[in-house]
């Protein structure tokens, strides 16, 4: 179960540090009772429950409804544990990378930019916007060092960082279209089999429904993964049968 201080917490579901001291105070989540130093330590569960909280609260509930529904399901269990499905719905889908933090003034040296061509803040706005880093005071944490270790290989190239945060970008906004319409088929069919707001209870239930949800997503990384390799075999015969034959005509002027 991964841990997080309260900083890496807030950033991990999308909020602030002072909403969840503030959902803490309000009895919305529970203190955790871990200590690293004087820095509480928070887990998946403080997580999901975070995200519980944002979901609701987007759908216009107020502080005082969400806290009435939560206290409603808790019966001596976590309201994870209750719905059953945070394992399912809430755990992060992928391989897991270790952070890399480095200090500010070697990012550039990472990403193997000239003097030209320096990383600046703008830059790293959007990455951190991305999820890719984390902006400490004087260090950038590579949460993604894998994936950033590929922009650094591709900048030998001569492909800036630039273009390549919007290369990643677009990416990722059609993959979360991709995402939305199996999360959407896996919502339709649950409220088709047991109508709106049914939440699963017995162990049984619990087990079905998370079951259903890890096919769910076993189904879009593979048609995913699978759709764009015979994409990109498609797309790379028809560019390079183009660029040849731009080739073949600059030769032939030659």
């Amino acid at each position: 179960m991964a841990e997080y201080r309260i900083d890496d917490l807030a950033q991990a579901a999308g909020t602030t540090t002072r909403n969840v001291r503030a959902y803490q105070e309000k009895g919305l989540l529970p203190t955790p009772t871990r200590r690293s130093g004087r820095a509480l330590i928070y887990d998946d569960t403080h997580l999901a429950r975070l995200r519980i909280i944002d979901a609701l609260l987007q759908r216009g509930f107020t502080i005082a409804h969400i806290a009435d529904f939560i206290t409603s399901w808790e019966t001596g269990k976590d309201l994870t544990e209750i719905l059953g499905l945070q394992s399912a719905v809430t755990d992060t889908w992928g391989k897991a990378e270790e952070p890399l933090a480095i200090p500010r003034e070697l990012v550039d040296t990472f990403f193997s930019d000239t003097e030209e061509h320096q990383v600046d803040s703008d830059q790293l706005a959007r990455l951190e916007q991305l999820g890719m880093v984390r902006l400490r005071d004087d260090t950038v944490e590579l949460t993604r060092p894998e994936l950033l270790g590929i922009f650094a290989d591709l900048s030998s190239y001569g492909l800036r960082l630039p273009e390549l945060i919007d290369l990643h970008s677009a990416i990722a906004e059609r993959l979360e279209a991709v995402a939305r319409l199996m999360v959407v088929a896996a919502k339709d069919h649950i409220v088709a089999a047991h109508g709106p707001g049914w939440m699963p209870e017995t162990d049984a239930e619990i087990a079905e429904t998370a079951g259903m949800l890890k096919h769910f997503r076993e189904l879009g990384t593979r048609s995913a993964r699978d759709s764009l390799d015979q994409a990109l075999d498609k797309v790379l015969q028809a560019e390079l049968g183009e660029y040849l034959e731009a080739a073949a005509r600059r030769h032939a002027k030659e």
